[in-house]
């Protein structure tokens, strides 16, 4: 905004628009940062679409050089690694991808959360004030019936006693003549007497009417000045909260007018999110296009994997069972080893001084039974095991020289390997990196605070009673 507009505001409104600024600058910085994180995916594929050319090339140029059974070989593990780092860049683009769409969802929900919340302040506020304007109304109208019944009542009471008063006096009026009338003939005599008597009596009569009425004028007096006094505290009160209502109303028509504002921008912004999505729609889809093939394509992978790990633990245990088999037998023909040895020295020790200088049998020579010394089972067991004895030997050179063609194989390809690692990093320094484009000035979807922004609402909790209907009425009286 230019800087005329803020020249009238209040000290708390120039608050509140630092706050905004604020919030507008991590906003900028927060989609300033997703931006780096997209660009930064869409680098590294196109790192991995020329990785994918490079070792296109390198493979075909192998294959030509190197003999099929090696390159086969050579290209299984290949293959493997390569499987292997696009797992990894499919990986990372997965975990980006969900990030970006968390954030996102993240940002509706809250935007809707707080949409809802404002629209649900604004009705409860009207409700509020419709409430308490029909209460004050009530009140006020049982306030008046009840004074003016009191004053009424207190009229008709005077005017009744007044009444009453005059009356008496008429009355006694009326006796005294009609007294005086019939009486005077006979007590003329007693005339002073009499009218002594008469004197005192209404003198009497006269201080008691008189005391009656004072005490009735004190007690009316007394009532009238109660009642002005109890209806200038009343107008006292009605002032004050005449004035606490003036406040409250100036303060509603104030909060509308940020309302109002914060309505024109949540338009705007929406406009400018459909204009972006509009824009943008085609390049999401190419990426999400993408997403699937890699998506797919690491699936295939996953599954070609599992299936090679089954094979390759088949064998393990196939191995591991003919290595357990061939142990036990080796443990078999040890012991008969021993038990052979130990029939040597028997027969060692058995031999006479004329059969120790004597060479040693042939086969053809006649040898004392075997029966003898071991029993026919232990004979059975021997007959079985020597074709296998045979066989041993050169079992075990055989062993010994897959083992020796693996070790071989083992380090030709860790040497590879490196040499692979080693190519492909120095390939990486080499390369030219694209520039990087900056896409801030077509980003206007910011975020809010939904805290910050219900944070401005709590020093108004105590005057949730303004409505917002009789703020307007009021101003148009």
């Amino acid at each position: 905004m230019p800087p005329k507009k803020h020249r009238h505001l209040t000290a708390e409104e120039k608050r509140e628009l630092r706050k905004q600024k604020k919030l507008e600058k991590k906003q900028r910085l927060a989609e300033k940062k997703k931006q780096l994180k997209r660009d930064h995916l869409a680098r590294e594929v196109n790192y991995g679409q020329l990785t994918i050319k490079k070792y296109e090339k390198n493979w075909r140029e192998m294959l030509i050089k190197v003999a099929l059974p090696r390159m086969r070989q050579e290209l299984e593990f290949a293959w493997h690694n390569f499987e292997r780092v696009v797992d990894c860049k499919d990986f990372t683009i997965s975990l980006l991808m969900d990030e970006l769409r968390d954030s996102e969802e993240q940002y509706m929900l809250n935007f809707r959360a707080h949409s809802e919340n404002m629209e649900k302040l604004m009705w409860l506020f009207h409700d509020r004030l419709e409430e308490l304007q029909a209460d004050f109304e009530s009140e006020c109208k049982l306030m008046q019936e009840r004074c003016e019944n009191e004053f009424q009542d207190a009229r008709e009471l005077y005017n009744e006693n007044f009444d009453y008063l005059k009356t008496m006096l008429h009355q006694l009026e009326l006796e005294r003549r009609e007294h005086n009338r019939l009486k005077k003939g006979e007590y003329f005599s007693r005339l002073d007497e009499v009218e002594v008597k008469n004197q005192l009596l209404l003198q009497r009569l006269r201080a008691t009417l008189e005391r009656k009425y004072q005490n009735m004028f004190e007690d009316m007096k007394r009532f009238i000045k109660n009642y002005n006094k109890q209806i200038r505290e009343r107008k006292k009160e009605h002032n004050l909260l005449k004035d606490q209502d003036d406040s409250i109303q100036e303060l509603i028509a104030q909060q509308f007018n940020n309302i109002k504002k914060c309505y024109d921008r949540i338009r705007q912004l929406r406009q400018k999110y459909t204009d972006m999505k509009q824009i943008d729609g085609s390049r999401l889809s190419d990426l999400q296009a993408e997403r699937n093939y890699f998506s797919n394509s690491f699936m295939t992978l996953k599954t070609k994997l599992e299936n090679d790990k089954k094979d390759d633990f088949g064998k393990l245990a196939l191995l591991s069972e003919n290595a357990a088999k061939a142990f036990d037998c080796l443990e078999h023909l040890n012991k008969r080893g021993e038990m052979i040895l130990t029939l040597a020295a028997v027969c060692r020790k058995l031999e006479t001084q004329k059969e120790k200088i004597l060479p040693f049998p042939r086969t053809t020579t006649n040898l004392p039974e075997i029966a003898d010394i071991i029993d026919r089972d232990d004979a059975e067991e021997i007959e079985g095991v020597r074709p296998e004895m045979e066989l041993f030997w050169q079992r075990l050179g055989q062993a010994f020289g897959v083992h020796y063609t693996l070790m071989r194989e083992k380090n030709c390809l860790s040497d590879e390997n490196q040499l692979l690692a080693d190519t492909h990093n120095e390939y990486c320094e080499r390369l030219m990196y694209p520039p990087i484009h900056s896409y801030m000035g077509r980003v206007t979807i910011p975020k809010t605070d939904t805290k910050l922004e219900m944070a401005k609402y709590d020093k108004f909790r105590g005057h949730t009673h303004k409505p917002f209907v009789h703020v307007t009425h009021r101003q148009q009286k």
